[in-house]
């Protein structure tokens, strides 16, 4: 497997968004491996009285292998690719068949409105690996940028379809217990098939480990950078150079990453991971779609009783991938467009990313598969994902805003009015749990 990148200077002005790309071909940078993929006659047009870019190009593949192709765009010669191009439609992500003339449209107006550069370049990546997952309960997230907000770009990845249940974490938790692994928290959960919670970000982590061991893949987490001791036991705080991200085994998502998945591939869907177009929270949530307060699941509680379960192990919680078209309230299969459950509502996931206030003011937070900062704010770590506490008139403060349904409102008095979308590593509580991803 491999691939080819080819970069071309984009060409014309898009009219209202300042930005002039003049048209300039340039060399080739490639990285080559057995039969690898080539792209090459790159062509990229404004189209008259539009802000869209046609990009037009040419890609081979020896053994006729359907392909992941990624865009990254540049403002700079490419000194970073730094131009969020989400709103991608054609010949790009993945099954993409090898041909001449293929084609992608880029919305430049929903992407980069109103910005202007007379150094622009894009650069595409044809990738043959296989795109069918390694187990059918994860799914394939092609490569491209979180969106909307930070704009990092993000490898094609695997993530679980579902959040980690009580089940699947039992199984490996026994193992681990018997492998020499220690954990703070035994997990909880209101049934079998709910997702585990009451897990600190420490349990979180080691379980993968364990996952990863249990199936003869290689761990991510070490104890330190020549990733020789491999993380079971203890409260380490880990270093972004302690993870070998090239790993087969099992990790938390980075938050660009969780972001990535969250939207599916909807990028016009503004708050939610299924298509939208604003509104009022009214316009975009009944009890069909997800679990939060007052939601009406056969789990749910009177918001009396949500408050004196605050401190309990059976939160009202629905089972993994409940929303499958078979739930009630009775609605449509709520899998995203990955093929992915529950990234809104029933519980908030631990994600990889350290905590640092002036963080996405850095370039360094731009750079391709960031996983955050390397140090932080005491031992904070990220959670993404509204929750089953969550109410549902809180939601027009995000729309109203123009947040994404992304940051969550913890259960835990201490917590109770944090939107930061990050917690101390030792939390555990009855709203948060998490789900595992594999490098591609």
């Amino acid at each position: 497997m491999g691939f080819f990148v080819d970069i071309v200077y984009l060409p014309n002005y898009v009219r209202e968004m300042k930005v002039y790309l003049p048209l300039f071909i340039f060399a080739s940078a490639s990285i080559s491996f057995a039969a690898a993929p080539e792209v090459s006659n790159i062509l990229a047009t404004q189209r008259a009285g539009t802000k869209l870019v046609d990009i037009y190009y040419d890609v081979t593949d020896a053994e006729g292998d359907s392909l992941t192709v990624a865009v990254q765009m540049s403002s700079d010669a490419g000194s970073s690719w730094n131009i969020p191009a989400r709103t991608l439609t054609g010949d790009v992500n993945f099954n993409v068949t090898p041909g001449t003339s293929n084609h992608i449209v880029w919305n430049a107006g929903a992407d980069w409105n109103r910005n202007y550069t007379t150094q622009g370049k894009v650069r595409i990546l044809a990738d043959d690996a296989p795109t069918t997952p390694p187990i059918a309960s994860m799914a394939f997230v092609p490569a491209g940028f979180s969106n909307p907000g930070k704009e990092i770009y993000s490898s094609a990845f695997f993530m679980d379809k579902t959040e980690v249940s009580k089940a699947e974490w039992d199984v490996v938790y026994s193992w681990a217990i018997a492998n020499g692994y220690t954990f703070d928290n035994e997990g909880a959960a209101t049934a079998s098939d709910h997702p585990v919670i009451n897990i600190n970000w420490h349990d979180a982590v080691k379980w993968c480990n364990a996952r990863s061991e249990k199936e003869g893949l290689t761990p991510c987490y070490y104890t330190e950078s020549g990733k020789t001791t491999v993380y079971r036991t203890g409260l380490s705080a880990l270093d972004n150079n302690w993870v070998d991200w090239e790993a087969d085994g099992y990790r938390l998502p980075t938050r660009a990453e969780w972001l990535k998945a969250y939207w599916g591939g909807n990028e016009g869907s503004n708050y939610f991971p299924w298509p939208s177009s604003g509104g009022s929270y009214e316009d975009n949530l009944n009890g069909s779609v997800g679990n939060y307060r007052d939601s009406s699941d056969p789990w749910e509680l009177g918001s009396y009783q949500v408050f004196q379960l605050i401190a309990t192990t059976t939160p009202p919680t629905t089972p993994v991938g409940y929303y499958n078209g078979s739930q009630q309230p009775s609605g449509v299969n709520m899998v995203n467009g990955f093929g992915i459950y529950d990234l809104f509502g029933n519980i908030s996931e631990w994600c990889w990313d350290r905590e640092l206030s002036n963080w996405y003011s850095q370039d360094e937070s731009r750079d391709d598969n960031s996983p955050g900062p390397n140090g932080g704010l005491g031992r904070s770590r990220s959670i993404y994902g509204v929750n089953w506490y969550n109410e549902k008139s809180r939601y027009n403060d995000y729309i109203s805003e123009m947040i994404p349904l992304i940051m969550i409102q913890l259960s835990s008095n201490t917590h109770s009015s944090s939107y930061t979308g990050f917690v101390e590593d030792i939390h555990h509580g009855p709203d948060v749990g998490f789900r595992t991803v594999r490098s591609h």
